[in-house]
């Protein structure tokens, strides 16, 4: 099994031990794109130098305009980045890019778009057998500099602290009952010890929490 796979087995058994198989499933989406055959990997941009952060909401309009000259009525299904090897001042000063999935009804398509500083481009297009649901708007669009303040008050600023080499992966997304929700997950890969987080976007509350390792 790769890196990669080790990764995603031990996260997905620890947030189903806190959250059940529904949560399961849903972070497990909002992570990785698996669930009712829409395949969203997170893709990793190649570094450039001196290159701003991008703000959430800037970066979606670039990648609507992006999915809608593909498909006229795509709709947005989630919003994604990563930081690696990353401490709390990094994280709060934002994301150099952003991946988007949106979703169109007439084409049964999910799409993949990344957005890196002013540029915006699809880079997948997947035939989609079960239709995801899809974004509301709301808080969500001012970014998410609360929830990961949230994540940090809530254990992740010790957790990044003790493990300077974690990847942490933010996805934005819509649930069954909270509506649009975060999900910050921290890793280091080294020991496997991971936290994470799931946050209402709306209220700011904390849904649920997974242990450091």
């Amino acid at each position: 099994m790769t890196n990669k796979g080790k990764r995603r087995d031990l996260i997905e058994g620890l947030l189903g031990i806190i959250m059940g198989i529904g949560g399961l499933l849903l972070i497990a989406y909002f992570i990785w794109g698996d669930v009712s055959g829409l395949g969203s990997p997170i893709i990793d941009s190649a570094p450039t130098l001196a290159q701003e952060p991008i703000e959430l909401w800037d970066a979606h309009e670039q990648a609507q305009e992006a999915a809608w000259a593909e498909a006229g009525d795509a709709q947005l299904v989630s919003a994604s980045t990563q930081w690696q090897t990353v401490n709390e001042e990094t994280l709060l000063a934002g994301a150099d890019d952003w991946s988007f999935v949106f979703y169109s009804p007439e084409k049964e398509t999910a799409l993949d778009v990344v957005v890196s500083g002013d540029a915006a481009r699809v880079v997948n297009q997947t035939r989609v057998w079960v239709a995801p649901q899809t974004m509301t708007e709301g808080n969500w669009r001012a970014g998410p500099r609360d929830a990961l303040l949230t994540f940090l008050a809530y254990g992740g600023r010790a957790f990044l602290g003790e493990h300077p080499q974690a990847v942490v992966d933010l996805r934005l997304g819509e649930s069954d009952d909270a509506g649009p929700v975060w999900a910050i997950v921290a890793l280091d890969a080294s020991d496997q010890s991971v936290f994470a987080l799931l946050i209402e976007a709306e209220t700011g509350q904390v849904i649920s929490t997974a242990p450091q390792s």
